[in-house]
């Protein structure tokens, strides 16, 4: 089993502070969503879990050594082909090239792995990115909109590809705007908002319906 467990977490840019102790506690065996408004802190939160930026506080990751990390607007480099860039990746974490396991899930995105990456669509540019953390194995994965750009069929593969990773022990996050979808794969849910994140308690269709009821009251005052 792997674990992540957040104590005290504190994020600040300048003198604002986006996160304050945040204490989080999570177990591989289920896919972990993350929600919120814009600008609540989720990036920011997946960052400090991959440990890409600075934070104060503490995160101990049990049993993980491999983190991939899928940021909302992922970065190519410019002239390289699709396969350069997941030869560079699998490079990056020291993983052999397996031509067949390419091969496979590629069958699933059908992308033009010979051609230039940075002449890529947004919803290809993601799949390439997706396409290389998968076939590096990570024991942790933390996704920032996943599904954003994708097509039907390229969500719902991703989908049933994150639920087997799930049983595999990979720790999987999710931060996503579809919380439709969300609620379909996810396990947990942690809510951002005003600086604090917590775990909800409630049945995740729940949740739903209380935003859809304030949603509703919102508009109806207006």
């Amino acid at each position: 089993m792997k674990e992540l467990i957040i104590e005290s977490l504190h994020k600040s840019y300048a003198k604002t502070p986006v996160l304050e102790k945040v204490n989080l506690h999570y177990r591989s065996g289920v896919i972990n969503g993350i929600i919120g408004p814009n600008g609540a802190g989720k990036s920011t939160l997946l960052n400090c879990i991959a440990g890409y930026i600075p934070y104060q506080g503490k995160i101990n990751r049990k049993n993980i050594k491999t983190i991939g990390l899928l940021t909302a607007n992922p970065y190519i480099f410019p002239r390289i082909t699709a396969l350069e860039f997941i030869r560079f990746s699998l490079s990056a974490k020291n993983c052999r090239e397996d031509t067949q396991k390419l091969n496979q899930l590629n069958g699933l995105f059908e992308l033009p792995l010979h051609k230039f990456a940075d002449e890529y669509s947004t919803g290809m540019l993601k799949k390439l990115h997706l396409l290389a953390l998968l076939l590096q194995q990570n024991d942790m994965l933390l996704l920032d909109e996943p599904f954003n750009g994708l097509d039907i069929l390229s969500s719902a593969y991703l989908s049933e590809l994150l639920q087997e990773l799930k049983k595999q022990d990979t720790l999987i996050f999710i931060s996503s705007h579809d919380l439709d979808h969300l609620i379909k794969i996810a396990g947990t849910l942690t809510v951002i908002e005003n600086g604090t994140a917590y775990m909800k308690s409630e049945q995740l269709a729940e949740i739903q319906n209380e935003i859809e009821v304030h949603a509703y009251d919102k508009v109806k005052s207006l």
